[in-house]
């Protein structure tokens, strides 16, 4: 006897949460047509809101599936008026490998042809998400600030004790890389009594989704040693256990030794 067609369809989104919970990214190819589209029409910045084929959607969330340990979920299928669509409501709890748990809840749309996912449609808990993915970022912001100020004291209090910090195209006579929190801060106490006047403006936070890095743009104002300096630079924070454990700061010339210490 054959299945129903909305009883198909419902079985299809079943598979869909179980490969999701499973982390089976061939069973979730399986699902998907050819020329799939994947949508998340509100996404928070720097998160893709489409995905277009099956190859790039199982791609993208293969890259999500490298952060998580354990994956939960919980859902309700149930077709629509017209079979071909299911509605889904759920609920997921994830353990990442970095450390923490990520809890969300959404609901979806579904659109199958010939047994299959042909379009995709997404909405997500995106305060849930930010509240994760942006701690980092508000660390970075809070880093930045500190420096600038030169209180050296709480700056300290957010590096990792086996930390590193290093300048790959710092000025000539840079220290490069520097090894434990308690090396960068002294090495910073000796670095900031040598200047008049030291400030730091940032001009960008941008934290990965794929990982636990934060770039920062930044500009450093100084003025001492017998010149004032100010220029854009960029630095890459990572993390471990919600401290900065790295520090890679990109740029040359002495505008402000503020990511290498000479």
């Amino acid at each position: 006897m054959t299945e129903p067609r909305a009883e198909a369809s419902v079985r299809v989104v079943d598979d869909f949460y179980r490969a999701l919970q499973a982390k089976d990214l061939d069973a979730f190819a399986r699902l998907w047509a050819a020329d799939a589209v994947y949508r998340v029409p509100v996404t928070p910045d720097g998160v893709p809101g489409q995905f277009a084929g099956r190859e790039a959607i199982v791609a993208g969330l293969g890259g999500f599936f490298s952060l998580f340990g354990e994956v939960r979920f919980t859902w309700d299928a149930e077709a629509m008026a017209d079979p071909r669509r299911v509605l889904a409501t759920w609920e997921m709890e994830i353990e990442l490998l970095a450390g923490g748990t990520y809890r969300n809840r959404g609901a979806s749309i579904f659109q199958l042809e010939q047994g299959r996912i042909a379009r995709f449609t997404e909405h997500v808990d995106t305060a849930a998400f930010l509240a994760l993915f942006s701690a980092r970022a508000a660390t970075a912001h809070r880093f930045f600030g500190l420096l600038g100020e030169g209180d050296l004291d709480a700056w300290g209090e957010l590096w990792h004790p086996q930390a590193t910090l290093s300048a790959p195209y710092g000025p000539p006579g840079t220290v490069s890389p520097l090894e434990g929190r308690d090396e960068i801060v002294t090495a910073y106490r000796k670095l900031l009594a040598g200047y008049e006047a030291f400030g730091i403006e940032v001009t960008g936070v941008h934290a990965a989704v794929n990982s636990d890095a934060v770039c920062v743009q930044y500009r450093p104002h100084t003025r001492g040693a017998g010149q004032a300096g100010s220029g854009e630079r960029a630095a890459v924070l990572r993390f471990e256990d919600g401290l900065v454990s790295s520090w890679h700061d990109y740029a040359a010339g002495a505008a402000g030794s503020a990511g290498g210490v000479g």
